[in-house]
């Protein structure tokens, strides 16, 4: 069985799109400017375009099978997980929106929302759209193959631990991109941080949602999904909104965390149980 080393595939995915991105920034021109928005999204799908490549390098015709499976066969993921990535991430963020509403907050201006009552037509772009960047642009690699490669020499924690960490450098040149959300932000400010934090819950949600799903890439990808739609639709929103979005993400995932842990102890006392 062919393997693909993930430190060969993480630093191939960080040259296309560092290299991509530095054009674009030292162009100085904005990230939604011709020519430059070609090398922002070409940059931005640099994991899922790396990985296939890798995949048709490196796999034999039953590994690409598998791979493919795993990135879109529907069949993998337990109905209960069709929830929580389609359902529960849209309701954690909404309540953290209504809860920053109740404390005094102001409501996020919701820019899309607007546009969509004027023109219906741009919703199934926009639907496209949040499906291609990020979900599809990005999973091939990051769950497809690091998170997968981790877990065959590390527990879930440190895997998950060493993905993120992989996962919030390589968004780094996006700070310095104008056009971008985290060029907005700008460096080491609430925003910067929290944003990290949400990169943080979303990848051990991505590693809970792997493991329990067969290793389905496509649950990584629903989830990704689901957050950058509800996130889209709430630009632009203030820095107490993000707090309680992610406060609510922290507790989706204590929640499942927990679920899972005493799902554990239940199936660990009924095989004592059974033993003679």
């Amino acid at each position: 069985m062919k393997t693909i080393s993930p430190i060969k595939f993480a630093l191939a995915t960080f040259a296309f799109t560092w290299l991509l991105l530095a054009i674009a920034i030292l162009s100085g021109q904005s990230s939604k400017d011709f020519p430059n928005i070609l090398f922002y999204i070409l940059g931005g799908c640099g994991p899922s375009l790396v990985a296939i490549f890798f995949v048709w390098r490196n796999f034999n015709r039953e590994q690409r099978r598998e791979f493919w499976s795993r990135a879109f066969n529907p069949r993998r993921i337990q109905p209960v997980w069709w929830i929580v990535t389609l359902v529960a991430i849209p309701v954690c963020m909404a309540l953290g929106v209504c809860l920053d509403h109740f404390l005094g907050g102001v409501l996020p201006q919701m820019d899309y929302v607007n546009l969509f009552q004027a023109k219906p037509a741009e919703i199934p772009i926009f639907i496209v759209m949040m499906m291609i960047g990020g979900p599809l642009a990005e999973e091939l690699g990051w769950r497809g193959l690091l998170l997968d490669a981790f877990q065959k020499k590390w527990s879930a924690a440190v895997s998950t631990l060493v993905l993120f960490l992989i996962w919030w450098l390589w968004h780094l040149p996006m700070f310095f991109l104008p056009g971008t959300t985290q060029y907005e932000w700008g460096l080491f400010g609430s925003m910067f941080w929290l944003f990290a934090m949400n990169v943080f819950l979303l990848t051990i949600l991505m590693t809970l949602a792997h493991n329990a799903n067969q290793r389905s890439v496509l649950a990584a990808m629903l989830i990704h999904f689901s957050y950058n739609v509800i996130i889209s639709l709430l630009v632009p929103y203030s820095v107490q909104t993000f707090a309680f979005i992610t406060t609510f993400l922290a507790l989706l995932v204590l929640g499942i965390l927990a679920v899972q842990k005493v799902s554990a102890l239940k199936k660990q006392s009924v095989q004592l149980e059974a033993q003679p």
